[in-house]
């Protein structure tokens, strides 16, 4: 009889421990689902977001690589920042910047932008790489001008507390070779050619609110951007003048009607052929 007794404990003891190797089993499942999520999240943050899932995805393409891309190139930085870094504390200039750069990083990424890389004040950000976009140029734009007026909600709380800070941008399309720059030990994904030279400089050119652009990159968007003429602008580095344009919004027949506004602020625009875009200026 003890031996009997002892056989049915046996059998029924086994389908609690085959209950306990599947809850082990799942335990583990899901350890290794969470380091897998934590490494993503490491990688997002450390590359722009499109070609962290291009990495994670698998994708033919070595995202490491360089190649030859029609990119639109935005370039921005403050205004007065260095007689502001000038006189402030250490502490002060920190969080204005990284208060800045949270606003403006945000907006790059609703906007599909690739965010290469921030420098002070200074931020470039880029359209159709590493995954491609339509009207890229057109994104560039609504980003520039989200930015700009995000810039200007921003400053009436600066001004109140005596940080005189303005927004510059510079803007430019053209061809540029994009992959990895760096050395072994530090790595980054960015763009290099004279089409983030010409952005750059324009962006040093431009005055508080001002988005230049240059004339090859306004015959792109002459159907929705609102500009005026600035003249010829001699910009170092580069060898003859810029017919330069400040872009001051886009035609309104480019807002969608009968739509229904995410934030009940901010118009929508679409670009042509694209999918609606929220931007934050619109010329009447």
């Amino acid at each position: 009889m003890k031996a009997l007794s002892a056989e049915i404990d046996l059998v029924a003891m086994q389908p609690l421990e085959a209950l306990q190797e599947l809850n082990r089993s799942l335990i583990e499942k899901v350890r290794q689902q969470m380091e897998i999520i934590e490494r993503m999240s490491r990688l997002k943050r450390y590359l722009p977001p499109q070609l962290a899932d291009s990495i994670l995805n698998g994708n033919d393409r070595d995202p490491f690589s360089s190649e030859r891309r029609e990119i639109t190139a935005v370039f921005l930085d403050l205004r007065g920042f260095t007689a502001f870094s000038d006189s402030a504390e250490p502490e002060e200039v920190m969080a204005l910047l990284r208060s800045y750069h949270s606003e403006m990083g945000r907006l790059a990424f609703e906007f599909g932008g690739t965010v290469e890389h921030f420098v002070a004040d200074g931020l470039m950000v880029y359209f159709n790489d590493p995954v491609p976009c339509e009207n890229h140029v057109e994104k560039a734009v609504y980003l520039s001008l989200a930015m700009r007026d995000r810039i200007k909600e921003l400053r009436v709380g600066w001004l109140r507390q005596g940080y005189d800070l303005d927004l510059g941008i510079g803007l430019a399309a053209g061809y540029a070779a994009v992959g990895n720059i760096g050395f072994e030990g530090q790595m980054d994904y960015g763009a290099v050619g004279n089409v983030t030279n010409l952005a750059s400089r324009l962006c040093g050119a431009a005055k508080g609110g001002q988005i230049l652009t240059d004339q090859k990159t306004i015959a792109s968007i002459e159907n929705i951007a609102e500009t005026e003429p600035m003249g010829e602008l001699h910009l170092k580095g580069l060898v003859r003048p810029v017919r330069a344009f400040n872009i001051i919004g886009v035609d309104p027949q480019n807002r969608v009607r009968d739509c229904e506004v995410e934030d009940g602020l901010a118009p929508i625009y679409r670009c042509k052929g694209s999918a609606p875009l929220r931007a934050a200026h619109v010329t009447e």
